[in-house]
């Protein structure tokens, strides 16, 4: 021990080994320093995240949205979005609600980290996704890195996470309605498809029924064409009957004539009769066919419509039959009258009088007669050629329904397929397809050798730096190669084994308060406790080592070189992050730094792989110890060598 440690410790021996004693557990206590501080900061990192203070700024207006049902909804987005950020069991900031012009005061001061505002036309833009022009909704999150620079990279985070979620279920909603009413164009499309079948269906037994109506008013208008022929030669009989009864009228009023001139006719009475019976009898021969076909056409149920459109037929008939009558009366009356006495003879002049009127009124209806039979064979001639025209239209209207048909059997069968190829739809769950479809690529994320906590990582880190800095201390405190040491007569191998050795026991200290550290405040499992304090008990004795040689080496210097190493593995040992992110020059010196090898080691270890890759590191750890050993042993016995030199000149001198 140096003289100035001497006078430090006190004078007596007692006061030296409590002095001693307290620096060696602060020595001890410098690498459980580190850790704890570090861990001590850090301490519930992971639930301090939701007191990092957030403001929101709800500028949103509500829109009303108009249902299918036509009822109206009020939709406010912005309130939404502001009550599941405040919800405490949210993750993230803690958010509370304020205007634009407090958030930019709270944010310019450092009181809240960042700043989400959401625009007066969030809602909007978020209801606009139905209509006819959607619009994208926008959030400002705005962070100040004067305050934090980290809270803008974690609030970027969170407004990506946060709109990634809030967008996904906009989307997972307008394609469950999208889906829903596919499922039901499925089933409309086969109800459609059942309906245009029976319009098919339908239209082809209309146009059956019109094909047949076709044929039906086809044969009417035939026989209406006949009916027309046949009314023509009736027109042309009854004029020969009218040209008869006109002659008839014209012999009786000749006859009336001369019927005052019957009394010198008595002689002549029955060549009269003769003659009249004859004249009858003609009449008969010539109308009497014709009458009977009048008669047989108005009692025909089929004319019925024809008589009851031109009664003049019926009222002719009756006329004809009535003169009929008359003359076969007449003719009866002329035999009676030719048996009879002269003294009818007044009587007949009488008659024969009365006939002549009835023939000559005969004879004047008789125009009449001949005008309404040619009347009605024109009206019947027009009636043949309207059921010509309305067979033809029939008959069109049958191929436009043939036709129509067709089309609507092909629709049937379009409909058919399309709702044979949207069954598919009917039957899906929109809401599981939209979840689908709004996220339809996910990942899973696995974490071998899990490391699942923030005490974890300051452990396998801090653990090895903090043995670090505790032999720099060490060698810091103590001069175990003081110049009493190097003018000992001890070897130098004696020398340096002994310095190394209590120098050694005093990091084991250190690697024991370190390792009850990490596996009792950090939360390392208790299951590690043999390799972690192994690998541990190797960093502090392999630093000690390094140590002793960069102070044997260089003196306090090698303290400062040590202190600039802790800056530098710091960079280039990786652990935290992979090494391939550093500059070329620190990637191609980091395998040449003890640390490296000590936080790899260590990192193995906490997070439970173990194997070759911790025996590697151990290893390299081991070289560099060893490293420390013979570099130390060299230098010490270099110095001793250059003293005993120096000694041995002065007494010679």
């Amino acid at each position: 021990m140096s003289g100035k440690l001497s006078r430090l410790f006190g004078s007596t021996p007692v006061q030296r080994r409590v002095r001693y004693g307290v620096l060696v557990a602060a020595v001890v206590a410098v690498p459980l320093a580190v850790a704890g501080l570090v861990s001590g900061a850090f301490a519930g990192a992971d639930d301090n995240m939701k007191a990092i203070p957030a403001v929101v700024v709800n500028n949103d207006e509500m829109v009303t949205l108009t249902l299918p049902d036509g009822t109206e909804q009020p939709v406010l987005a912005g309130r939404l979005l502001v009550t599941e950020l405040t919800d405490p069991d949210t993750a993230g900031f803690d958010w509370t609600i304020s205007n634009d012009e407090e958030a930019a005061e709270l944010l310019a001061a450092g009181d809240a980290y960042a700043v989400l505002t959401i625009p007066d036309d969030f809602s909007a833009s978020v209801t606009s996704l139905s209509g006819e022009e959607p619009t994208k909704a926008n959030l400002d999150i705005r962070t100040d890195d004067a305050h934090g620079y980290l809270a803008g990279s974690v609030a970027q985070s969170v407004g990506d996470a946060m709109t990634t979620t809030f967008g996904r279920e906009l989307t997972q909603q307008y394609l469950e309605g999208f889906y829903t009413n596919l499922a039901a164009l499925g089933g409309s499309l086969g109800d459609a498809a059942d309906g245009a079948a029976q319009i098919s269906s339908g239209v082809g037994s209309l146009a059956g029924g019109l094909g047949e109506l076709s044929g039906g008013v086809a044969a009417s208008a035939a026989g209406a064409t006949e009916l027309a022929d046949g009314m023509t030669d009736y027109a042309d009989g009854v004029a020969q009957y009218t040209s008869g009864v006109d002659g008839i009228a014209d012999g009786l009023g000749e006859l009336n004539a001369g019927a005052a001139g019957l009394d010198g006719l008595s002689d002549g009475w029955d060549q009269y009769v003769g003659g009249i019976s004859a004249g009858v009898a003609q009449i008969e021969t010539d109308v009497g066919p014709i009458a009977d076909r009048l008669d047989a056409f108005v009692a025909d149920p089929a004319n019925a419509e024809l008589i009851a459109q031109y009664p003049q037929i019926a009222e002719a008939a009756g006329a004809i039959d009535a003169i009929r009558g008359d003359l076969n009366q007449l003719s009866t009356g002329g035999q009676t009258l030719a048996a009879a006495t002269r003294s009818g003879i007044d009587g007949i002049q009488g008659g024969i009088s009365g006939l002549a009127g009835g023939a000559a009124e005969l004879s004047a209806g008789s125009v009449g007669i001949r005008d309404g039979g040619y009347g009605m064979a024109g009206g019947v001639g027009e009636l043949a050629g309207g059921l010509t025209q309305l067979s033809s239209g029939a008959a069109d209207a049958a191929s436009g329904a043939t036709e129509l048909a067709g089309g609507a059997a092909a629709l049937a069968d379009g409909l058919a397929t399309g709702a044979e190829e949207a069954k598919a739809l009917t039957d899906i769950d929109a809401q599981a397809t939209a979840d689908v479809v709004a996220e339809p690529v996910t990942s899973t994320t696995g974490r071998d050798n899990e490391i699942g906590t923030i005490g974890e990582v300051i452990g396998m880190l801090f653990a090895a730096i903090g043995l670090w800095l505790g032999a720099m201390a060490m060698f810091l405190v103590f001069r175990p190669f003081g110049r009493e040491a190097l003018r000992s007569t001890a070897s130098t191998g004696g020398l340096v084994a002994r310095t190394l050795t209590r120098a050694g026991l005093v990091a084991l200290a250190q690697a024991v308060a370190v390792v009850l550290l990490m596996h009792g405040a950090l939360g390392v499992a208790w299951t590690l406790l043999p390799q972690t304090f192994a690998f541990a008990a190797l960093l502090a004795l392999a630093f000690t080592a390094v140590h002793a040689f960069l102070t044997a080496w260089l003196g306090r210097a090698g303290l400062l070189v040590s202190l600039v190493l802790v800056a530098l593995q710091l960079a280039a040992s990786g652990g935290l992050y992979p090494i391939e992110v550093l500059s070329g020059p620190f990637q191609a010196i980091s395998p040449f730094l003890p640390l490296t090898w000590a936080v790899q080691g260590m990192q193995l270890i906490v997070a439970g792989a173990g194997g070759a890759a911790v025996a590697t590191a151990a290893g390299m750890v081991s070289l560099f110890g060893l490293v420390g050993v013979i570099g130390t042993a060299v230098v010490v016995g270099r110095r001793r060598g250059i003293r005993s030199i120096g000694l041995a000149a002065t007494a010679l001198g």
